[in-house]
C-alpha cells in the first residue's frame, strides 16, 4: 500500500509541476546551481558554452522518474554529439550505492549530481528545466511531456548552426571545383579543412559535410593531402 500510494503521490506532483511548463521566463542557466558529481563527467561553466543544457530533478525512490531514465539514456545517446548536455539532479538524499544500480540498469550516462538549486519553485518530481546556446531557460515542467523533447530538438537547431557558421568563418582549403569519389561520383564542393580521416567540405547550398578521406578518388586524395601539407608548412615558424 505504501509503495501505491508514494507513486500517486509523485505522479500527482509531476501533473504539477507540468502545469507550469508553459511560464515565460527570463532566467538563465547561470542561475542555477549544481550539487556534487556523483557520477558521470565533472561539468565547468565552460563545458556548458554553447550547447543545450537539461537538468532533470528525480529521484531514487519516484516510480515516475525511474519510468523516464530510459528515455533519457536515449536522447543523451542519440544527441550528444549535437551538442545535448543532460544533468541529472538526484534530490531525494540518496547515497551513491542506491543511485548506481539504477544508473546501471537504464544505461545512464550522463553526469549525475545530487541535487541541484535555481531560483524557480517547482512541485513534484519529475521535473526539468530545458536551457538554450544562450543559456535562456526555455522549457520548465514536466521531462514526459511532448513539449519537453520538443524543446530540446529546437535549440539544437541553434547548435547546429552555430557549427556551420563557425565552419563558414574559416577560410576554405579549397574554393568550389569538382571532386570525385572512390566509385567516380563527381560533386561540386568547397573544401574547408582536412585531415586524415576526413574532409570538411561545403556544399553549394551552404550545407556543411564532413565525408571520409578514404571514400575519395585517389586523385582527390592527393589534392587534398598536398594542399594540407602546404597549408601546415606555411605555418611553422
Amino acid at each position: 500500500m505504501k509503495k501505491v500510494f508514494t507513486a500517486s503521490i509523485c505522479l500527482v506532483l509531476a501533473l504539477v509541476a507540468h502545469s507550469h511548463a508553459a511560464e515565460k521566463s527570463d532566467h538563465k542557466l547561470s542561475d542555477w546551481k549544481l550539487g556534487k558529481v556523483l557520477f558521470g563527467e565533472k561539468v565547468a561553466k565552460d563545458d556548458m558554452k554553447g550547447k543545450v543544457v537539461v537538468i532533470e530533478h528525480w529521484g531514487v525512490k519516484c516510480p515516475p522518474c525511474i519510468a523516464l531514465l530510459p528515455h533519457l539514456a536515449k536522447l543523451d545517446k542519440r544527441h550528444r554529439e549535437d551538442g545535448l548536455l543532460i544533468i541529472g539532479a538526484e534530490s531525494q538524499g540518496h547515497s551513491e550505492d542506491q543511485i548506481e544500480p539504477l544508473l546501471k540498469k537504464n544505461k545512464i550516462e550522463y553526469t549525475i549530481t545530487s541535487g541541484a538549486n535555481g531560483p524557480i519553485n517547482f512541485s513534484g518530481i519529475p521535473h526539468a528545466f530545458v536551457f538554450d546556446v544562450e543559456g535562456k531557460l526555455i522549457f520548465n515542467g514536466s521531462p514526459g511531456d511532448d513539449d519537453f523533447e520538443r524543446a530540446i530538438k529546437n535549440a539544437l537547431k541553434d547548435v547546429a548552426k552555430e557549427k556551420n557558421e563557425a565552419v563558414a568563418e574559416k577560410k576554405n582549403l579549397f574554393e568550389t571545383q569538382t571532386w570525385t569519389n572512390d566509385q567516380g561520383i563527381e560533386m561540386k564542393a568547397a573544401v574547408k579543412s582536412a585531415s586524415a580521416e576526413s574532409v570538411t567540405f561545403l556544399m553549394p547550398g551552404g550545407k556543411v559535410v564532413e565525408y571520409p578521406m578514404t571514400k575519395l578518388s585517389e586523385a582527390s586524395q592527393k589534392r587534398i593531402t598536398e594542399a594540407v601539407t602546404a597549408q601546415e608548412k606555411s605555418k611553422e615558424p
